[in-house]
C-alpha cells in the first residue's frame, strides 16, 4: 500500500511546539473531528477497504495511511489545516502555489488569458508601491489546498480544491538540510514565524519550501505568503509591511545560528 507522503523524519520539534500550546491543540482537536464527520458523510468505500487500510496501517506503522482512511487527511495535512505548519511549497514551477507572473511582475504567456484586467491592475499596483525586501519578491499566484483519498486500487490520488487568487510575497531563508535538518525540523524552526503571521493576518496562507530555491549555485529555502486579493485588497500594503517585518526577523535569527554566509542578501 502506497503512503500518503514520505515519512516525515524527526517531527519532535513540531510535535512539542504543538503540545506547548492549548490553543493549537484545541485547534488540530477540532479540525480532526471536523474532517472526520465531513469525510465520513461523502465516503463509504466498504467493511473490506477499511479493514485492508487499518491492517496495513498498524503492519506498517503508518498513521498518515489511517488517517487518510478515516478523514481524507494526513497528519500533516491536519496540521495545515489547523494552521499549525505552513503548506509544502514545491518551488517558482510547482503545483502550489501556481505563479502566474515572472520575477519582473509580468504576466506569464501561458496565463494571461487565465488572469482578469481587474486582478492584474490590482497586483501591478501593489507591486509598483510596495517595496520589496532584500531577496524577496512579488507575485501573482494561485494557492490551492491538496486534497487526498484512495483509489479502489489502494493508491494515493490528489485534488487541488478552494482556489485562492492573491499577492505572494517569496521570501528567501538560509537553507536548513545544509544544517542537517529535516523538512519537519524546519518547520519548527519557523513555527513561531508563521505563527505570528496568522495572527497579523489570519486569512493568508503560508508555504515553506526547504531548499526549493537556488541562485549562484547555492541552494535557500524559501517561505511564501499569499494574501488573496478578495480578503486583503484595501489593506494589501499595510499587511504586506508587518509580514515583511516578521519574516525579515526570523530570516535574521536563522542567519545567526547558521552564519552569515549561510545566505547573500545581495
Amino acid at each position: 500500500m502506497q503512503t500518503v507522503l514520505p515519512r516525515e523524519e524527526a517531527v519532535e520539534g513540531v510535535i512539542s511546539k504543538v503540545l506547548e500550546s492549548q490553543e493549537a491543540c484545541d485547534r488540530l482537536n477540532e479540525v480532526f473531528y471536523e474532517h472526520l464527520e465531513n469525510y465520513q458523510e461523502i465516503n463509504d468505500d466498504g467493511d473490506r477497504h477499511f479493514a485492508e487500510v487499518l491492517l496495513q496501517a498498524y503492519k506498517n506503522g503508518d498513521v498518515s495511511a489511517l488517517l487518510l482512511e478515516l478523514c481524507g487527511g494526513s497528519m500533516f495535512d491536519l496540521l495545515r489545516d489547523a494552521y499549525l505548519i505552513p503548506k509544502k511549497f514545491h518551488g517558482k514551477s510547482g503545483e502550489n502555489p501556481v505563479l502566474l507572473t515572472d520575477v519582473n511582475g509580468k504576466l506569464l504567456e501561458s496565463k494571461k488569458r487565465e488572469v482578469t484586467a481587474r486582478e492584474y491592475e490590482k497586483f501591478h499596483e501593489t507591486y509598483r508601491q510596495h517595496q520589496c525586501a532584500p531577496r524577496s519578491k512579488l507575485y501573482l499566484a494561485d494557492g490551492y489546498d491538496i486534497v487526498r483519498s484512495y483509489t479502489e486500487g489502494m493508491q494515493i490520488q490528489e485534488k487541488k480544491e478552494n482556489k485562492k487568487r492573491g499577492v505572494m510575497a517569496l521570501y528567501a531563508l538560509p537553507d536548513t538540510r545544509k544544517l542537517g535538518l529535516t523538512e519537519a525540523q524546519a518547520y519548527a524552526v519557523v513555527w513561531d514565524t508563521f505563527q505570528k503571521i496568522q495572527k497579523q493576518a489570519p486569512r493568508v496562507e503560508v508555504y515553506y519550501g526547504q531548499d526549493t530555491g537556488e541562485k549562484r549555485q547555492k541552494g535557500f529555502d524559501e517561505i511564501g505568503v499569499l494574501l488573496p486579493i478578495h480578503g486583503f485588497e484595501k489593506r494589501m500594503l499595510h499587511h504586506l509591511d508587518e509580514i515583511d517585518g516578521i519574516v525579515l526577523s526570523c530570516r535574521e535569527k536563522m542567519m545567526k545560528k547558521a552564519g552569515a554566509e549561510s545566505l547573500d542578501l545581495e
